[in-house]
């Protein structure tokens, strides 16, 4: 195509099923609607940023197809939620069906936002690659499409919309972007094949559920721009073993991690729902509000005390707790009242440098823990703290002896534990 065209006019390449490859210049502001309908032979095909406009249906019957590059999903740039008419991928294949190409049904905001439509398009089956450079990722931009193997979301990407990549199961892996401020409600829901998952520092907000049934997930990074994680945003992901939430977040949705039924290790900023709370604050979660109050397989059912609505008397309630969950780090925050209660299947636990308490009961009753590590910034334990960590025997204690000594130490606060030795910077003591 010349430097000098500008548009790409209806059905302009109809039929065209010799062209294998096609070069579109930046000079091109838009693409109408069927104007490489029947490009059979087409294989691959890049759109430039300059693109502002693609009809519908501009690819149908490219039935070849096996990688594109677009500027934006959808018929438009520059669309955001607010918008209606927040066409999906699809759209550029169009409805009509044709030898090669594979209906998937998507949903997605057509005339109003307050409730999606369905409409079938039919994609190339051998497509398997998208890069898409810019623009916002909508409410079911990739709905369905679980025929596409790799999704590359550019630079000029803003944001990422609810369903957004909704059932996309032939995906393997996805990096989001530092560009990306936001991943929305269900994004990669049942994203089954996804294997490895890298969020940009640039995303503040993972919504709810945005990562699952992600039954095949078994690496995700998470930057360090993110504030919040919602409710069950990485639930039933069984195949992760090990995660790490950075200082960042201040908010965690209960059941974020309910069913991940083979995680053995995990690093959180804080134990709980939020950050920053102390003993005179209401609703302090456990460390079992992470995986939520519904059982499955491979849960423990572990009965936790905690103040909630009041800090006069406590409240219980059984949470699931994966089995296989041995090793836990918490990085910032007071350990408060039955944070670990019953936690007997941990065995190692490390308290970051920032806690200055052991609230009671916090450790009451981690039958399994043979090792905890805490550091010299804590100034009190609380009553019954480690009561019946029964084969407690190491006690790493990141300050001197004279510190140690120093700690308030309530009522039984170490009663019924096992024959632990206090390992400090400067000599060890025995248990007491």
């Amino acid at each position: 195509v010349d430097n000098s065209v500008t548009s790409i006019g209806e059905e302009a390449f109809y039929g065209c099923n010799g062209i294998t490859n096609i070069s579109i210049p930046d000079s091109v502001t838009s693409i109408d609607s069927r104007a490489f309908y029947g490009c059979s032979g087409l294989m691959n095909i890049i759109i430039p940023d300059s693109v502002m406009s693609i009809g519908a249906g501009a690819f149908s019957g490219c039935s070849s197809l096996e990688s594109i590059t677009i500027p934006f999903v959808g018929a438009e740039a520059g669309i955001t939620s607010s918008d209606t008419y927040q066409y999906p991928f699809g759209y550029i294949f169009g409805t009509d069906s044709y030898d090669g190409g594979t209906a998937i049904t998507q949903e997605f905001y057509r005339g109003s936002t307050n409730f999606t439509l369905s409409t079938t398009y039919y994609i190339p089956f051998s497509l398997r690659s998208v890069t898409v450079t810019g623009g916002n990722i909508l409410c079911g931009a990739f709905f369905d499409c679980g025929n596409l193997k790799r999704i590359t979301i550019g630079n000029g990407v803003p944001s990422i919309g609810d369903y957004a990549f909704y059932y996309c199961n032939g995906l393997t892996s996805i990096t989001i972007p530092d560009s990306v401020s936001g991943v929305g409600d269900f994004a990669f829901c049942y994203c089954s094949g996804l294997a490895s998952v890298t969020i940009g520092n640039g995303v503040i907000n993972i919504g709810e559920n945005a990562f699952s049934n992600c039954t095949g997930l078994m690496s995700v990074t998470i930057g360090n721009g993110v504030i919040n994680i919602g409710e069950k945003a990485f639930s039933n992901c069984t195949g992760l073993t090990s995660v790490t939430i950075p200082d960042s977040v201040t908010s965690v949705g209960e059941g974020a991690l309910f069913g991940c039924s083979s995680l053995e290790s995990i690093t959180i900023p804080f134990v709980g729902a939020q950050a920053d709370k102390n003993s005179s604050d209401t609703y302090q979660y456990p460390f079992g509000y992470i995986f939520g109050r519904t059982s499955y397989a491979g849960g423990i059912a572990t009965i936790q005390y905690y103040y909630g609505s009041n800090t006069s008397s406590t409240t219980s309630k059984t949470y699931y707790i994966p089995s296989s969950l041995r090793s836990v780090t918490v990085t910032g925050g007071n350990i408060l009242y039955g944070a670990f209660y019953n936690c007997g299947n941990l065995t190692s636990i490390t308290i970051g440098n920032s806690a200055a308490s052991i609230g009671g009961y916090g450790f009451y009753n981690c039958s399994g823990i043979t090792s905890i590590t805490i550091p010299d910034s804590v100034t009190s334990i609380g009553n019954r703290a480690f009561a019946y960590c029964s084969i407690l025997t190491n006690i790493e204690y990141n300050g001197t002896t004279e510190q140690w000594n120093a700690i308030s130490k309530g009522t039984d606060w170490n009663k019924n534990t096992g024959d632990y030795t206090i390992h400090c910077t400067d000599g060890d003591i025995a248990k007491q």
